[in-house]
């Protein structure tokens, strides 16, 4: 139960709790695609990020090796890795929509 525990940083933990059960449904929504339609599913995988976010999250405020130079370059990488991937994927999608379209077929007088 998120949040529940007063004992260990509740609120980084009840965090990464909220992560795994989102990891979960994202999980389980690739067996039920065909019932909830391809727009859906792709919808429900945007919780992606939010699961990446809370894990990270949870990882740096409540991790008991959070303090290492090798967990903070380890947390450090991923995030920014996923940051610079997901910032470079919006400016591809974006720049495919600007983009004008060109006809391959030859117009006809």
């Amino acid at each position: 139960m998120p949040f529940a525990s007063a004992s260990y940083r509740p609120v980084w933990v009840g965090l990464g709790q909220i992560g795994l059960y989102l990891l979960a449904l994202v999980t389980l929504s690739f067996y039920v695609r065909r019932w909830i339609g391809a727009r859906t599913w792709r919808l429900l995988h945007f919780l992606s990020f939010a699961v990446f976010a809370l894990a990270l999250a949870h990882g740096l405020f409540s991790g008991t090796d959070s303090g290492a130079p090798w967990v903070v370059w380890m947390y450090l990488a991923s995030g920014l890795s996923v940051v610079a991937l997901t910032a470079y994927r919006v400016m591809l999608s974006r720049s495919r929509v600007a983009a004008p379209k060109t006809r391959s077929a030859t117009v006809r007088s």
